[in-house]
């Protein structure tokens, strides 16, 4: 083969390489503190998609919503018709946000995609994704 040649070869092969490497998104899978800093943080929905990945928009009422983590473990939904309330847990191994409701047997388990000090992209079970956004 020749010299000329495969240095060129392994020329654009590297280039190629950087450019994808550095192209690729970045997923940070966070810890406990990021969702509810030292003392709480306040989130709201930015960004909905269904489950086929098509955007779904978020209604005025939902933009509205917010949800409270405390660093104690406990949670707070609000929203201009109604209130929950419930305890948090994060296993950032399995990269899991459960959401366990007080007075009621319903615990939401998401799939936690993204989560950084200032974002959280979370995916539930029927494969909907949810972004937030801190204050």
């Amino acid at each position: 083969m020749n010299i000329p040649i495969l240095k060129n070869y392994l020329a654009v092969l590297t280039l190629f390489l950087v450019i994808a490497a550095g192209c690729k998104e970045k997923v940070a899978v966070g810890n406990a503190s990021n969702i509810a800093g030292n003392e709480s943080k306040t989130w709201k929905t930015t960004k909905e998609t269904t489950a086929t990945g098509d955007k779904d928009k978020l209604t005025s009422a939902e933009k509205n919503q917010e949800i409270q983590f405390f660093a104690n473990g406990s949670f707070s939904m609000r929203s201009s018709t109604e209130n929950a309330s419930g305890k948090w847990t994060y296993d950032a191994m399995a990269k899991t946000l459960t959401l366990q409701f007080v007075g009621s047997d319903v615990t939401e388990v998401f799939q936690v995609l993204n989560l950084s000090d200032d974002e959280m992209k979370l995916q539930g079970g029927d494969g909907s994704q949810m972004t937030f956004e801190t204050d």
